[in-house]
């Protein structure tokens, strides 16, 4: 091969890398994608990847009220029962609810929150900051 074909080849590739990057990328072997991928829970409601499962827990049968936002402010969009089992992409800072000042963001339920005071979430579970 002459240094033309070479350098037509490098420049062909270098724009198909351009143009695909992730693709490119997803095909390069590397230490990381050897080990298994860990397999993500996606709703069929919304974008937001499911990171936690967790339970609500109000006791003496008072609903749990499902916010528009990360506060008591927020109106008031629904509410769910004692025992109802929830699944949550995120956490954020808001309204103190008796001294916790976090609310989980609702999977499926497009920008929906609820109070953690009131979730019982697994120890071993992770949940991002929105």
């Amino acid at each position: 091969m002459n240094r033309s074909t070479v350098r037509s080849g490098v420049v062909a590739v270098a724009a198909l890398l351009a143009l695909f990057p992730a693709t490119a990328m997803a095909a390069t072997p590397t230490a990381a994608s050897a080990a298994p991928a860990k397999a993500s829970v996606a709703t069929a409601y919304h974008h937001h990847r499911i990171h936690a499962r967790g339970v609500v827990v109000t006791g003496y049968g008072r609903p749990l009220h499902v916010r528009s936002g990360a506060g008591t402010s927020y109106r008031t969009t629904g509410t769910l029962r004692s025992g109802h089992k929830v699944y949550l992409t995120c956490k954020k800072n808001g309204t103190s609810v008796h001294g916790n000042h976090v609310w989980y963001r609702l999977a499926g339920h497009h920008g929906r929150y609820v109070s953690a005071h009131y979730v019982r979430v697994p120890a071993r579970s992770s949940l991002p900051w929105c």
